[in-house]
């Protein structure tokens, strides 16, 4: 039923098939990444965190629009925020909720910058309730508001 409604994009648009197509490919690749029983035997500690973090960063890519918050990562993963975040300090310098703003921000940008979409359909897709709420974290966290990021990407 999914490829039968990616074939369905191909014949809309190469864009939105090509679009869809990687959506359904990486969508595949997440879930089964996830899905791999981790039996393997940790004994440094080191090892642990990057695996961890490693779990953390497939689970955003994967929820990323839905759930912006430490605690369901760490909920995820089975350990405390806390554990998670200095797991991700150890091995990237960063915490994890500026790991989850940095995801949010690219994610919006790639949308600004290679979409057709309104900004408020943007914002949507991207698990925000409207577009105001997405105008504040974008001026929060880039000092820029959508249509300035956007006015960017085409000049």
């Amino acid at each position: 039923a999914l490829a039968k409604r990616v074939e369905d994009f191909k014949m809309r648009s190469e864009g939105l098939y090509v679009s869809a197509a990687h959506n359904f490919i990486e969508s595949l690749l997440l879930h089964a990444f996830l899905s791999v029983e981790q039996d393997i035997t940790i004994d440094d500690e080191k090892f642990e965190f990057v695996s961890l973090v490693n779990r953390f960063r497939v689970l955003l890519q994967r929820d990323f629009k839905e759930h912006k918050k430490v605690s369901y990562y760490a909920d995820e993963l089975r350990i405390p925020a806390r554990k998670l975040t200095e797991m991700t300090e150890y091995v990237s310098g960063k915490k994890a909720k500026q790991i989850i703003i940095e995801k949010i921000i690219k994610e919006s940008e790639n949308a600004l910058k290679f979409s057709s979409q309104t900004i408020s359909e943007i914002s949507y897709n991207l698990g925000f309730n409207d577009e105001g709420n997405f105008t504040t974290f974008l001026k929060k966290h880039t000092g820029r508001i959508p249509s300035e990021m956007r006015e960017v990407s085409y000049n």
